[in-house]
């Protein structure tokens, strides 16, 4: 692009005013190519908030710029009924699209989902912290719709999910060396979480608060030919629950755990407990790992301890309600037979000889003056009959219903899982199922001229997929997973599929959310300055974006810049990333990498037209040429006369302005100039 300034200068005039002997700058040119201009896009918007500008005429606005590439930004919240999302772009609309980027060599590189609606695939509510398998199927399809928009849109390209898949700490995450922290004190206040797999329920376990668990007799030393309860030879290791006679209690089996036996306090009068602490609770879980070839992570051995002092509670009542409940029942039935017999007895005998008679029995010789008067036997025996059959109706009630309350515990404790381990899983499994439906519209829509792609986005710190490291995991997770699926139900070999799924699944780099971990990046020692804690930070941050480019997960870049370690959308170049953002770009590019970049510097378009374009440019060292007599034009030139020109007022204000005398005079109407 050549840009030429001069109140008179016209295109028409070039030769005119060219010297006869050119200039060596005789073409544009960057005074370092790292990205060309014409490979420098922008991100247009469904909604222009500053002009109201719909889809159409933001891209031709776009192109008017000088820009050769975009991504689609979806604004309107997936799940509006009205308005805006792809439902609302007919097949006319869509090849006006089309058709419009085509006459002007105008490449739509993809499309980004709405964030306000949709910031994962898991299905995570963060709102109401709960993961909805409703939820990830609507954003499944939508994002559907949104590849097949893009095909026939743009022929091709990426589509951009904001990951945030679920919540989770960063002082203790795994790729966490100690740099990092949600806030001053986090590891005091910090959750962990699990979720009910039958629900989609999250619940918080607080690492800052102690479990609390009586204490049980243990084996004091190892005993290699011990036995368990059910007489099974078994290795007993010291520290291992045993019975009062030694033997062997395995936790893995319920009917085991209610003959653990808690330590008495006799001087307290109750039962022992103690504190479990989080590091203890992990060293368990690890110990626990080993001992049964399980791979727990530690809430998830947290929950099932709480839920078996829960269990236990449920089946001590169940038993306490049930102890005497045989007796009862014998007891019942020998009254019933006692008050037949009496029956036949009472038939004829008055009361004196009925008296007589219930003195010689024990068992009704003390019952007689029952409440306070003289009762017949028959009498008697009803009324211990109604008592036991009240017990019997106490006993049933309270002891099936703690039965059940156990029950019910101990599936909720097989069924509660970590959320990591769950949401990613669900995470996972669509974008692998996205991946096909991208690889299946490749391949059979018409308008596609180059691969559809879809991936995630970088998300922000305070939540799973906001660090590179989860950002790489869950790109190669999802590509293991979409391989495996094409070769399972579609007959790929291994190397075919593994090939599409590194094609169809990418993700997006956005520079300005992988800045905001400098808010989360700690002091190495208090004496350590702003400046330098910064410079360390963003040498962290190439290392960072070497991996990324190594692992070959990026299918584009945002290039977008914050004042702060704020989210923000300022042009590169504009905030505190600075020339970081161009050795980034240049560090993939010098890998091999030839996916798209457009600038997201949105937020300064209010301060003027372009800027989100010309900044970006200016950012990346692009050569302007020269202007008007071959002079060279600098960037304050083009952004004056080019991008955010103005034209002169429709009249004349100040000391220029007639007097009123000449207002009504026949050579001045009093209209404007123009």
């Amino acid at each position: 692009m050549r840009f030429s300034s001069g109140p008179y200068y016209s295109p028409m005039d070039r030769e005119y005013h060219t010297p006869a002997e050119k200039t060596a700058r005789e073409e544009p040119e960057l005074e370092k190519p790292i990205v060309p201009i014409s490979e420098l896009g922008v991100t247009i918007v469904e909604k222009d908030q500053v002009t109201g500008g719909n889809f159409i005429q933001n891209l031709d606005a776009t192109m008017r710029m000088g820009a050769s590439k975009g991504q689609l930004v979806f604004t309107t919240p997936h799940t509006s009924p009205m308005g805006g999302r792809v439902k609302a772009y007919g097949k006319e609309v869509r090849e006006s699209m089309r058709e419009l980027a085509r006459a002007n060599s105008f490449q739509i590189e993809g499309i980004e989902m709405p964030t306000s609606s949709m910031s994962n695939l898991s299905g995570y509510d963060a709102q109401r912290h709960v993961l909805i398998e409703q939820k990830r199927r609507q954003d499944i399809q939508e994002v559907k719709d949104a590849i097949k928009f893009l095909a026939d849109v743009g022929g091709g390209g990426g589509v951009d999910i904001w990951s945030q898949e679920f919540t989770r700490d960063i002082y203790d995450a795994k790729w966490n060396d100690g740099s990092f922290e949600a806030y001053e004190g986090e590891k005091q206040y910090a959750a962990a979480y699990v979720v009910d797999e039958r629900t989609g329920r999250v619940q918080e376990i607080m690492k800052g608060q102690p479990i609390f668990e009586p204490v049980y007799k243990v084996a004091e030393q190892d005993n290699p030919n011990g036995v368990d309860v059910d007489g099974n030879p078994v290795r007993i290791r010291k520290g291992d629950w045993v019975t009062d006679d030694g033997r062997y209690i395995d936790p893995t089996k319920p009917h085991h755990l209610l003959l653990r036996k808690p330590a008495w306090d006799s001087e307290m009068k109750e039962f022992k407990t103690q504190e479990l602490s989080w590091q203890e609770i992990e060293q368990r879980t690890k110990a626990f790992n080993e001992r049964y070839g399980t791979n727990l992570e530690p809430e998830e051995y947290a929950i099932q301890t709480q839920i078996d002092n829960r269990w236990i509670q449920a089946k001590g009542q169940s038993l306490f309600y049930s102890q005497r409940y045989e007796d009862q029942l014998k007891q019942l039935e020998a009254l019933k037979k006692s008050l037949k017999l009496y029956e036949k007895i009472e038939e004829g005998k008055s009361d004196e000889e009925l008296w007589a008679i219930m003195d010689e029995d024990p068992a009704l010789r003390y019952s007689k003056y029952t409440y306070g008067k003289r009762m017949k036997p028959t009498e008697i025996i009803r009324q211990e009959i109604g008592q036991i059959e009240h017990s019997l109706k106490h006993t049933h009630e309270a002891s099936a219903s703690a039965d059940a309350q156990a029950a019910e515990l101990y599936r909720q404790k097989e069924k509660m899982v970590s959320l990591k381990r769950y949401a990613l899983k669900k995470s996972v499994e669509s974008y692998a199922e996205l991946g096909i439906a991208a690889m299946e519209e490749t391949k059979h829509n018409p308008n596609v001229e180059k691969p559809i792609h879809v991936g995630p986005e970088l998300g922000w710190p305070q939540a799973y997929g906001g660090h590179p490291e989860e950002f790489i995991e869950l790109i190669k997770l999802s590509r293991k997973e979409m391989a495996e699926r094409l070769q399972k139900e579609y007959g790929y070999s291994k190397q075919e599929a593994e090939k599409k799924a590194k094609e169809h699944i990418k993700g997006t780099f956005d520079t300005s959310h992988m800045g905001m971990w400098v808010n989360h990046f700690k002091k190495k020692h208090p004496r350590e300055t702003e400046e330098e804690r910064v410079a360390r930070f963003k040498k962290w941050y190439m290392k960072m974006v070497d991996k990324m480019a190594k692992e070959d997960v990026i299918g584009g870049v945002q290039a977008v810049d914050s004042a702060t370690g704020a989210h923000g959308h300022l042009p590169a170049g504009q905030g505190f990333l600075g020339k970081t953002i161009i050795d980034a770009v240049d560090l993939l590019k010098s890998q091999g990498w030839n996916g798209f970049i457009v600038s997201e510097g949105h937020e300064e378009e209010q301060f003027g037209r372009g800027r989100i374009l010309l900044q970006t440019w200016k950012a990346f060292g692009a050569d302007i040429g020269t202007g008007f007599f071959d002079q060279p034009t600098d960037w304050g030139s083009v952004e004056g006369n080019y991008f955010g020109y103005s034209n002169p007022p429709p009249y004349i204000v100040g000391a220029y302005s007639p007097s009123e005398e000449y207002r009504g005079a026949p050579f001045w109407s009093g209209l404007p100039l123009d």
